[in-house]
């Protein structure tokens, strides 16, 4: 029996991109602003950690909106070698409050492992979920 706040064929994407050089902090908040109104339309969810060189995104909700979302990325023209690091169904949503919640990781003493690992996870072939699992720790 299926409840109203159950969801089938739920699915989980992250991707990691380059920022476009010539693109400040401002066009964060514009990404944030357009992602907010379309994402609560598809009944997409997510989070994106970014520093001066990377974003990192999560991205969660029906399989064909997530991949639409996701085609779309790589067309934007404020991302660069966008890479898919994982897709995977998942029984519930880590983000299920935010449309799309937002995370600078600063350059602190208390952020040095995971931008190491953002670094590490931008020049890497491949990686692991439990890489992946400290920046969702991070945007919680």
């Amino acid at each position: 029996m299926i409840t109203e706040n159950s969801e089938s064929d739920l699915y989980q994407l992250i991707y990691i991109s380059e920022r476009c050089s010539l693109d400040g902090d401002e066009a964060i908040n514009d990404i944030k602003l357009q992602a907010e109104s379309n994402n609560q339309k598809l009944n997409i969810t997510g989070a994106l950690l970014f520093n001066e060189r990377y974003f990192l995104q999560y991205i969660e909700g029906e399989l064909n909106a997530i991949n639409s979302l996701y085609n779309t990325i790589c067309n934007d023209p404020r991302h660069n070698n966008v890479r898919l690091l994982l897709r995977k169904e998942i029984a519930e949503r880590d983000f299920p409050s935010w449309s799309l919640g937002v995370k600078k990781l600063l350059d602190t003493e208390e952020n040095q492992d995971l931008l190491s690992l953002l670094n590490m996870l931008g020049q890497a072939k491949s990686v692991s979920e439990s890489q992946l699992d400290w920046f969702k720790l991070a945007l919680k």
